[in-house]
């Protein structure tokens, strides 16, 4: 850092925490069309940051970015599968859809902090606390309308990194070695593009925020992902032409705009603003799924799994850890059809969870993917016939209801 700005930093994510605060609280009115469709493509970038974090360690080219699109593809399509399948109802299913949504939530808690201390220098701890107190509270108080509004503020905000990421690519750096880079790189894992691509399906079809998202808002996916691709498309290519056609992290060339954001003064904590709104938008968008309905049971769920999303988070095992825990637990609702099947899954999922930790597998790994599909197919094998008091109709399938019974969406 070229000068003292932690005051600077603060007050950036104090302000981006009060224009989250702003983005609920300011109308009455019901959330528009648009609204809910700019709070869906917050919850697909979710997995956007998952899959960004862990291409760069191995090194984000060009094609590492058509990859990329293709997995933000996934989680949608696991979605729409389905909402076009029996949803299995019951005790067992709840819990794994809500183990699915603290998982999520965890997972963006760690990326939060780890980004945000990077830039501000504030002890990671403390943002994790501060992120879900203040998120927890707005989703608990105005239910599925906080995170649909906080995302759509975030969404209209991503102008300021794409514009930066534009002007660092085309100021500093050049067009061509976007596409022909001139930093060599060892290549992208398969087993970590396979693994990732077998767990965001799964995570889609249990993941109860997007799931809801899609079911009240009826928000076209192909709108949604084709504004999430712009996103990614306008950020990642500027940042291809900045490094040379390579992102990797960590590396010193990474590093070199964390350590010269202060350079210009007022820029650290605008930027700082911006990304603590698209944090929250997503911490507050995977805690949404927590809350399946406004009565006291829901109320409960919400502050429990909020509460060990934070504990898992200030423990930080890793990422991929996270992820991987959290795409077990969805791959028992992904394929089966009864309660039987569900409770088998979570079953499965917990052995495979420690095997995995045990043998140090547990991350981007073959067979972290092959125990994601083992745990589906055990879940479907166990569903036998299933059973017409475990299933919902396909025109009702996917987690409850998150939205508030006294808010109508119109």
């Amino acid at each position: 850092m070229n000068r003292e700005f932690l005051p600077e930093a603060v007050v950036g994510i104090t302000v981006g925490l009060l224009l989250a605060v702003l983005a609920v609280y300011r109308t009455s009115k019901a959330p528009s069309s648009g609204i809910l469709t700019r709070g869906a493509m917050m919850s697909v970038l979710l997995y956007a940051i998952v899959a960004a974090g862990v291409l760069v360690t191995e090194g984000l080219t060009f094609i590492g970015l058509l990859l990329l699109l293709v997995m933000l593809c996934l989680p949608v399509v696991g979605m729409m599968f389905a909402e076009r399948t029996p949803a299995v109802t019951g005790q067992a299913a709840r819990v794994a859809r809500a183990a699915v949504s603290i998982g999520l939530t965890a997972a963006m808690l760690i990326a939060a902090a780890q980004t945000l201390s990077l830039l501000s220098r504030v002890d990671p701890r403390t943002l994790v606390v501060v992120l879900t107190v203040v998120t927890g509270l707005l989703v608990a108080v105005e239910g599925t309308r906080s995170s649909g509004r906080i995302g759509s503020w975030a969404t209209w905000l991503l102008i300021v990194p794409i514009l930066i990421s534009l002007a660092l690519g085309f100021l500093l750096g050049n067009a061509g070695q976007a596409i022909s880079p001139i930093i060599v790189t060892g290549g992208l894992s398969v087993a970590a593009v396979v693994c990732l691509m077998v767990a965001f399906l799964v995570l889609g079809t249990a993941d109860a925020a997007l799931a809801a998202s899609h079911r009240i808002g009826g928000w076209s996916p192909v709108r949604v992902l084709g504004g999430v691709f712009g996103v990614v498309i306008l950020i990642v290519f500027g940042l291809l032409m900045f490094f040379g056609g390579a992102v990797i992290a960590p590396s010193i060339q990474f590093f070199v705009v964390p350590a010269n954001i202060d350079a210009l003064p007022g820029l650290a904590g605008v930027l700082l603003a911006v990304l603590t709104v698209l944090f929250a938008a997503v911490v507050a968008g995977a805690l949404a799924g927590l809350r399946p309905t406004a009565d006291a049971a829901g109320l409960g769920w919400l502050i429990g799994g909020a509460a060990i999303a934070a504990g898992v988070a200030l423990l930080d095992p890793g990422l991929d850890w996270v992820v991987v825990a959290t795409a077990l637990a969805a791959a028992s609702v992904a394929l089966a059809t009864t309660a039987r099947g569900v409770l088998g899954g979570l079953i499965g999922a917990g052995v495979m969870a420690v095997v995995l930790t045990v043998t140090g597998a547990m991350t981007w790994s073959w067979w972290a993917a092959l125990a994601i599909v083992v745990v589906a197919v055990v879940g479907r094998l166990l569903s036998g016939a299933g059973s017409s008091s475990s299933v919902d109709s396909p025109a009702v399938s996917g987690p409850e209801p998150t939205l508030d019974a006294s808010h109508n969406p119109g």
